[in-house]
């Protein structure tokens, strides 16, 4: 995915893991608060075409650098675009905290109809205004190793 990313406008990762019958693609993005939107937007889109379909569960991750504490442009677009993968939003509280300001940069996109069965919180580390927000899912089922 390397090929996706541009410093500033859009950076990202991406682990494809192989459970059982299960594959599951954990994505990453970082945009700068002065990173272009618009390709950010473009670029995640291109990415996202090479790694969807039916068969995989996609979780998308990362600071985004869009407040989703307020409604804007950006906002609305980003989740236009995700929702045409079947992606949503499920963080709802607050995650940074900078000066006596609050928002929801950071975020998590899952399919919530494939994945039902999850749990989300945040989680205080201390090393940064970020705080880390932990996703528990209860549809992976991980194979018996004790054999």
């Amino acid at each position: 995915m390397d090929r996706y990313s541009n410093e500033k406008d859009i950076e990202n990762c991406v682990v494809k893991l192989h459970i059982l019958s299960c594959t599951i693609i954990i994505t990453t993005v970082y945009r700068s608060p002065t990173g272009n939107i618009a390709y950010f937007l473009n670029n995640l889109e291109v990415a996202l075409n090479q790694v969807y379909n039916n068969t995989v569960d996609i979780i998308l991750c990362g600071d985004f650098n869009i407040n989703y504490f307020s409604d804007n442009q950006n906002k609305q677009d980003l989740n236009y675009l995700l929702t045409s993968y079947s992606l949503y939003r499920i963080i709802d509280f607050l995650m940074r905290f900078h000066n006596n300001s609050h928002t929801m940069i950071d975020t998590i996109f899952i399919n919530k109809f494939k994945n039902e069965n999850y749990s989300v919180y945040p989680s205080i580390n201390g090393l940064s205004n970020h705080d880390v927000q932990v996703l528990r899912s209860s549809n992976i089922v991980l194979p018996d190793d004790r054999n």
